[in-house]
């Protein structure tokens, strides 16, 4: 299963257990991060350095996918 197809149903299991409709792809993506920044507050994490770290994965996964492109 590819990241995405992945990120999509954790997104749709999301608003299952909100009990809410999804929203716009963009909000809902915001109010799942901003609820992960709210757990890593909670357990002491920093919020923005997960965040930054996280990025940083991404570029490095991106621009790998980019490099193996056929």
């Amino acid at each position: 299963m590819e990241r995405n197809e992945l990120a999509e149903g954790v997104i749709v299991e999301y608003h299952r257990l909100k009990r809410e409709p999804q929203d716009s792809l963009e909000t809902s993506i915001i109010d799942l991060m901003t609820d992960l920044m709210h757990l890593a507050n909670r357990e002491s994490l920093n919020a923005l350095a997960l965040l930054q770290t996280a990025q940083m994965h991404f570029e490095a996964e991106s621009e790998f996918d980019f490099l193996t492109l056929p």
